[in-house]
């Protein structure tokens, strides 16, 4: 999960960059305009491998273990990881690859384009600036050093699986609460790569450029575009909309996997 976060706030640290500079974060409107942030595309490039799943990254050593431990509740769960991961890291990779290096066709004014997305965004500046500011490159690039560190050394692993386990071991909350008495480190192994996480996050990596690739050099036909349109709808851009889908995924993969709730 610290992996994760840190791939995730890395992106949105990008995102900020390019609302700060264009005072816009949709795709379309920003086609090929990113050309002139290199620094900045190489970073969400890097981002969004990552959120693939991508070995070494930590985010990749997360989604290993999450997959093995799915494995032994439902054998088709690792292939749901994967397929997700594909489609979630490649969604990231297409944005990228038109914003920062204007990729496919350039999309004509108001294609492909929802009002979720569109708009004149509220500077964050009270000018624009000629150059990027080093912080607003080194927040990114901490976050995702801070994820390569996860999934490459041992030790800070490690300390993550500690402070996960004591942070989830509410008999050892109540031992310090109310006996006073300093609770102990449950055991546990520590996270580690094993060669299945391996293949399965390079699968899911290579599948995600694909779909990048696809994405962006071929154009989605009308009969494509009006089966995919039910799906278009459902990003509403609304908060309380990706909750409800939210708790009904959740509650749906609960009712599949969880012994006796079916």
């Amino acid at each position: 999960m610290l992996g994760h976060a840190g791939v995730k706030a890395a992106l949105f640290a990008c995102a900020g960059v390019l609302l700060d500079r264009y005072a816009s974060v949709d795709e379309h409107e920003l086609f090929g305009r990113a050309r002139e942030l290199p620094e900045v595309g190489a970073l969400f490039a890097v981002g969004g491998l990552a959120l693939c799943g991508l070995p070494p990254f930590g985010s990749g050593l997360g989604k290993a273990v999450a997959e093995e431990a799915a494995g032994h509740t439902a054998a088709w769960l690792p292939a749901l990881y994967v397929l997700v991961s594909a489609v979630t890291g490649g969604a990231v990779l297409r944005a990228g690859l038109r914003i920062f290096a204007g990729v496919g066709r350039r999309p004509r004014d108001g294609q492909e384009s929802g009002p979720e997305t569109t708009g004149e965004e509220e500077p964050e500046t009270g000018r624009r600036l000629r150059r990027i500011p080093v912080p607003l490159l080194a927040v990114p690039a901490a976050l995702l050093a801070g994820s390569l560190a996860v999934g490459v050394i041992p030790a800070v692993a490690s300390a993550v699986d500690r402070a996960g386990a004591l942070f989830t071991d509410t008999g050892g909350y109540r031992r310090s609460v109310l006996d006073g008495r300093a609770a102990a480190v449950p055991a546990s192994v520590p996270p580690h790569w094993q060669a299945t996480g391996i293949v399965l996050g390079l699968l899911s990596t290579a599948l995600a450029i694909t779909l990048a690739t696809l994405a962006v050099r071929r154009p989605v036909r009308t009969g494509t575009a009006a089966l995919l349109a039910p799906v278009r709808r459902l990003q509403s851009g609304h908060i309380g909309d990706y909750v409800a889908w939210l708790v009904a995924g959740t509650a749906l993969l609960t009712v599949l996997t969880v012994p006796g709730v079916r």
